[in-house]
């Protein structure tokens, strides 16, 4: 019998950083479908999250969030 997670790939730096690419691919894409009014509201809720998880010194998760802030801020351009 198959287990659901055998085709998943291992948690490596290389897989780590994939993922922030393609959330950030993400952020990309839903960002461009949205009116141009609630492009920068999304960055801005994003750039919000990452400065509550940088004042809960969650270093990592601000800057994942940064990193999605940054790709919406291309997209509304």
């Amino acid at each position: 019998m198959s287990n659901a997670n055998d085709n998943t790939l291992p948690l490596t730096a290389e897989t780590a950083n994939a993922i922030v690419n393609a959330l950030g691919a993400l952020v990309f894409a839903t960002v461009r479908q949205l009116p141009a009014d609630k492009q920068a509201a999304f960055a801005n809720d994003l750039a919000r999250l990452a400065k509550n998880e940088e004042r809960q010194g969650q270093t990592a998760t601000e800057t994942i969030l940064l990193d999605m802030h940054r790709a919406a801020v291309a997209a509304a351009s």
